[in-house]
Order: C-alpha cells, then sequence, then structure tokens
C-alpha cells in the first residue's frame, strides 16, 4: 500500500497511508492530511487514486505544489517522489510504483485548457497530455474491456459538444469547481476534484467517494450539464 511521509527541516512528523480514493492536503481541519501552517492554503492539493496510479493535483494553491522541486499541476506519483507543500514535505512510497516505467517520472499532466475544451469539444493538451496517457495505460498493463463511453453537453458553456472518453482520464470543470472522470476495466467512474459544491449524477451529490456511472446518467459538474452514454 502507498504512503506519505510527512516531515519538515529532516524531522518525521507522521506516516499517512494511501486508504482512500481521495486524499485531501491542507489547512482545514478536515483535511485528511492537516497541515497547520500558514504557508499552506485550507484545501491546497488532493490525491487522487486511479486504478493502480495515485495523482497529486494543486487545487489552486497560493503558494503552488512543488514534486522534486518542479512547481506542477497534476503529476501521476512515482516511488520516491517529494511533495513539497509550504515548508513542508509529503515523500510518496510506493514500491508497485517504481521508476522503471515506460514514462519519465519527472513528466507532469498540464493543467487542461478551459478554452481548448469549450472550441474543440475534448480535452486535447497536446503531445505531452496523450503520450502520458497512453504511457500510464500501457505500463500498467491494463485491459479495458468495458464498451467506450462519451459525454455531450446539454447546458452551460458545453452545450452541443462531445467529449470521448477514451483516455484513461478526463478532467471536466474549471478550476474552483472540477472534477475527472476514469476509465478503468470495469467501468466509467466519476471523482470530485474541488470545489465546495460536489458534481452531481441525476440530481445527486456523488460526494467524495468515486461514482459508477450508467448509460444515460445526467452529470452536473459547476455551471457545465452533459450526459453520459455508451457507444
Amino acid at each position: 500500500m502507498a504512503k506519505l511521509v510527512l516531515s519538515m527541516n529532516g524531522s518525521v512528523l507522521g506516516n499517512y497511508f494511501v486508504e482512500k480514493e481521495r486524499l485531501s492536503v491542507g489547512r482545514k481541519p478536515t483535511c485528511d492530511i492537516q497541515i497547520n501552517d500558514e504557508g499552506v492554503s485550507k484545501e491546497h492539493a488532493v490525491i487522487l487514486t486511479v486504478g493502480n496510479d495515485q495523482i497529486l493535483e494543486d487545487l489552486g494553491s497560493t503558494n503552488g505544489t512543488q514534486v522534486n522541486g518542479q512547481t506542477v499541476k497534476r503529476h501521476i506519483l512515482q516511488n520516491g517522489d517529494v511533495i513539497e507543500v509550504g515548508r513542508y514535505r509529503l515523500k510518496y512510497v510506493n514500491q508497485k510504483a517504481m521508476p522503471d516505467m515506460d514514462f519519465d517520472k519527472t513528466l507532469m499532466i498540464p493543467a487542461f485548457d478551459r478554452t481548448k475544451l469549450r472550441q474543440e469539444g475534448a480535452v486535447k493538451d497536446g503531445a505531452d497530455t496523450q503520450s502520458i496517457a497512453t504511457a500510464v495505460a500501457n505500463a500498467r498493463n491494463v485491459k479495458t474491456v468495458f464498451p467506450l463511453g462519451a459525454v455531450r453537453g446539454i447546458g452551460g458553456a458545453l452545450a452541443g459538444q462531445e467529449i470521448e472518453l477514451a483516455r484513461p482520464i478526463t478532467p471536466l470543470g474549471k478550476p474552483g469547481s472540477s472534477a475527472i472522470i476514469s476509465r478503468r476495466p470495469m467501468g466509467y467512474f466519476i471523482t470530485h476534484v474541488a470545489g465546495k459544491k460536489h458534481p452531481t449524477v441525476n440530481g445527486k451529490s456523488i460526494g467524495e467517494a468515486p461514482s459508477p456511472l450508467d448509460n444515460l446518467d445526467q452529470i452536473e459538474v459547476g455551471t457545465d450539464k452533459l450526459q453520459f452514454y455508451l457507444k
């Protein structure tokens, strides 16, 4: 099981096992890893478990989040990665996420471009995002047997648009109100990432846990309304 080792100035302050599919980091007492320091935002970052991978995402924090000395928005964690949050460090320990995968451990997933999402009707962040997504799928040797899915916009900025869910992870929404849809061998799941208001499926809040999607489910993420369907 993956774990995070919290330290400051070389002194270990605690160990946190990644037992949840959504692990929050921040100054708020409700965060799973609370760091009571003014350099840390109330809701600073989140670690999402998608299949066999853990993905770190900065939640628009004031001072940013670094991994191995580089500022990141999204990052697929590899064994030994050091996350810097304010003056504190979180070392990611996971022997199953070894750095001998077919993608470089320093690669970062770019934050998705909202303008491109609107104009192109798909999440297209360039070759880096595509290559990372492909590398993750190949490295984990996951055979996706579930039918290909997609979402169509039925309200908000994405009305009339179609987004094919061919990638392992598809982000939706915008900073401050976002979610991801993950493609797994057993189907599609939607997970809350950021924002006080959780996404809804058929009018019901999904909460913090990943929620499975069924054909023709209606989704709301922020001001966007979409319908999920299987091709």
